[in-house]
């Protein structure tokens, strides 16, 4: 009986820290605002930073798009 309750009891504590562990992740948001010329990294963060309040990057397949990032 012992060991019964003493391996349900770890168990427990498993699923519990796994349950508690889940809602910490934290999600990433986007906006792209529209420089309608290629992203430069001088312009890109200055205007994320300014507008957003954000941080700014450049990324594509040229890194020609200005995308503001943000933790939701």
């Amino acid at each position: 009986m012992t060991k019964f309750l003493c391996s349900y009891l770890v168990i427990s504590m498993f699923v519990l820290s796994a349950f508690l562990a889940l809602p910490n992740a934290q999600k990433i948001c986007r906006v792209n605002p529209n420089l309608r010329k290629a992203c430069s990294f001088q312009e890109c963060t200055p205007l994320c930073l300014q507008k957003y309040n954000m941080d700014g990057i450049c990324i594509g397949n040229n890194k020609n798009i200005c995308t503001c990032i943000y933790n939701c």
